[in-house]
């Protein structure tokens, strides 16, 4: 059986959408980024606490790489930025090869201060439509049950609750493109 595997161009670039854009992660994005992920509110659903800035720079420097080096998996995050290139949040996937085709695990996180503006649907939106035009087929979200805003961004991208949980108690969305 040959291994279906996804656009060779998979190599992450930049995402331009109406009213913001996605930059590939950079390490130097964690200046910019450790004041939008300090708010307690971020953490409700997923538990954690806002990091610091050497956390930061640690985490982003590990995700850079791009995935683990026997090429199990493509770890694609971009940065959303605003017009006036703001960074308000992150989105990011994680495609791995599951013996039938690739599939992307979503996630998203906006700032609390731009939150309830349809920016994490438009900035998931964009990059679930990047990764379908680089033949990545299918997707999923791990999303907490009372996390009624990623519940409206999961659905919002085609998503549907399937029955089944993560070990941490997530309902795990799924969707599988044309």
């Amino acid at each position: 059986m040959t291994r279906a595997v996804p656009d060779p161009d998979l190599a992450i670039t930049a995402i331009k959408g109406r009213g913001m854009f996605l930059t590939p992660l950079r390490v130097d994005d964690a200046e910019s980024m450790v004041e939008v992920l300090a708010a307690p509110q971020l953490y409700t659903f997923t538990g954690g606490e806002a990091p610091s800035l050497e956390g930061l720079r640690r985490r982003y420097r590990s995700q850079v790489r791009g995935g683990p080096t026997d090429g199990s998996a493509y770890w694609l995050n971009w940065i959303v930025r605003l017009r006036d290139d703001t960074a308000v949040g992150f989105v990011q996937a994680t495609a791995h090869y599951d013996g039938i085709s690739y599939i992307a695990d979503l996630a998203w996180v906006i700032g609390t201060p731009w939150q309830r503006k349809g920016m994490a649907t438009a900035a998931a939106v964009l990059m679930k439509d990047w990764l379908a035009d680089h033949g990545v087929p299918r997707f999923c979200a791990s999303i907490h049950p009372r996390h009624e805003s990623s519940r409206k961004v999961a659905a919002s991208l085609g998503l549907r609750r399937s029955e089944q949980l993560t070990d941490e108690g997530e309902e795990v969305w799924n969707m599988t493109t044309p």
